[in-house]
């Protein structure tokens, strides 16, 4: 009975935080890793060359959802998302746990030293989130329409909780100092345990750092001292840290198999295949509410008495409202042609190619300049702003074409604006005015807000084609990110367009 009162309509409370739970697994360990990077660059040989190795080690691991995918096209009749599914967050757990304690061991590879262990790892942390978009959106397929929503605020959480606890740690905190600075550009101080240099750093055999500041353009220089930023230490351990990732995938794993096997989250099922293949058989029989047989799925009986009253009726109010939402998405599926299907996944591929492509590569170009405090707030807005869209699509539903790509739109024009202050970068758009920070940081907000919010719009519609649907929705997600991805890493790191911007000035 004590689980029966924790709904809200009909919706399970107890199984919309198991799905958050299981969407958080999607990409916590390869976001806690970006967030884990301003001490990680500290200690390893690439310094902060490995972003770009880590870019191109998570594009070649989009070769898994791509193998997924057409696997699915060959054998549409076997159920590969739920083994699938078990595979990679098992691997992502013993992959995180692996790195809590490799992560900092390096080899020698073409006469260069590398992070060898770190960088392998990462690709096993690469295939699981890669293969999670096109895994984990057609397992959604055999819940109720109304636990859409909850994947992607899981899913929105896997950014949120690594930012809230690196934040906790003190990762990427810096402080502005200044040192007397050589005519030379370079300044020799003595390394302190409290501070390690924003840019590339060497420690000779005296103990003495010299840290190359040509990285910033622009350096404030007072007399004989220059201003730059520093790290300052980590309040616990990058192994800790790892630790953390590992505890959540399995939160995740122990999530997924209860998804899988409760009984009473099999009643929030709307099927075992593709939801539009659901027949009358398949439904609940509803009978009247005296001695009579109910029958269920598994066609076995529960007489109705005195005691157990309350606990059928709220379970056959909770099937006739799955199978109500069951009748809302076949008619919404009759209303979906193929051509408005085809302009949903473009949409798809555009509003992926911005989020996961373009924009986390440039956020340190367009908001280091307006200083530490906005570009810590902007990163930390946004990742707010993730889950809060999903939130907010529960009440503010959109199912409408139009609005999809007005609001596409509206995101792009953002998009646009950011990509502007990246470019200009050192010096955008207000850098000297208490303003520019303030519009930094609410663009950066609105805009993951905008984009996140259509994004599960447009998944929470095709949901109504079912796991073929959900199926697309994936590939068409992972192929905007890895397009994005690929442009911006060849105007980044090949062609090197932009330059960071020194926020001590």
């Amino acid at each position: 009975m004590s689980q029966d009162l924790c709904r809200c309509g009909n919706v399970s409370l107890l199984v919309y935080l198991l799905v958050i739970l299981f969407g958080v697994s999607s990409w916590v360990d390869i976001n806690g890793l970006w967030v884990e990077l301003p001490i990680l660059v500290q200690h390893l040989p690439e310094g902060w060359d490995l972003p770009s190795y880590m870019a191109v080690i998570i594009q070649i691991a989009n070769v898994a959802p791509l193998v997924y995918t057409i696997a699915s096209a060959l054998y549409p009749h076997r159920v590969l998302e739920v083994p699938v599914s078990y595979l990679i967050i098992t691997l992502g757990a013993i992959s995180c746990f692996l790195m809590a304690f490799l992560w900092d061991a390096t080899s020698i590879i073409a006469g260069q030293l590398h992070s060898t262990a770190l960088l392998a790892l990462q690709f096993c942390l690469a295939l699981v989130d890669c293969t999670s978009s096109v895994a984990f959106l057609p397992f959604m397929s055999r819940l109720k329409p109304q636990y859409m929503p909850a994947y992607f605020i899981g899913e929105g959480f896997s950014g949120l909780i690594p930012s809230l606890v690196a934040l906790g740690q003190g990762a990427g905190s810096m402080k502005c100092v200044e040192v007397p600075s050589s005519p030379s550009g370079n300044t020799s101080v003595t390394q302190e345990n409290t501070s390690l240099y924003f840019t590339n750093y060497s420690i000779n055999h005296t103990g003495t750092t010299t840290a190359k500041l040509n990285q910033f353009t622009n350096l404030t220089t007072i007399s004989s001292f220059a201003t730059y930023p520093v790290y300052e230490e980590a309040r616990f351990s990058v192994r800790a840290f790892f630790l953390f990732l590992m505890t959540l995938m399995i939160c995740s794993l122990i999530s997924f198999v209860l998804l899988n096997y409760w009984s009473y989250c099999k009643r929030e099922s709307v099927g075992q295949g593709d939801d539009e293949e659901e027949t009358e058989d398949s439904q609940i029989h509803v009978f009247e509410e005296d001695s009579k047989p109910v029958e269920l799925r598994s066609k076995t009986a529960l007489f109705i008495n005195s005691n157990d009253y309350d606990i059928a009726q709220v379970d056959l109010i909770s099937k006739r409202d799955s199978r109500q939402a069951l009748k809302n998405s076949k008619s919404l599926k009759g209303k979906i042609t193929r051509s408005k299907f085809a302009l949903f996944l473009l949409l798809t591929v555009w509003l992926n190619a911005l989020s996961n492509g373009v924009l986390p590569s440039i956020q340190t170009y367009a908001c280091l300049p307006y200083g530490i405090q906005a570009y810590h707030l902007s990163i930390n807005m946004a990742s707010i702003a993730n889950p809060v869209a999903c939130i907010a699509l529960i009440f503010l539903e959109m199912t409408s074409l139009t609005k999809t790509i007005l609001t596409s739109v509206l995101g792009t024009v953002l998009s646009a604006y950011v990509v502007f202050t990246a470019v200009s970068s050192p010096s955008p758009p207000l850098v000297d005015h208490f303003s520019g920070s303030i519009i930094c940081i609410l663009s950066w907000t609105l805009l993951v807000f905008i984009l996140t919010y259509s994004k599960v719009a447009i998944a929470t519609v095709l949901r109504s084609k079912g796991k073929r649907g959900l199926l697309w929705v994936g590939a068409a997600s992972q192929a905007g990110s890895l397009t994005g991805a690929f442009i911006t890493f060849l105007l980044v790191n090949v062609y090197k367009i932009l330059t960071v911007g020194n926020p001590c000035l």
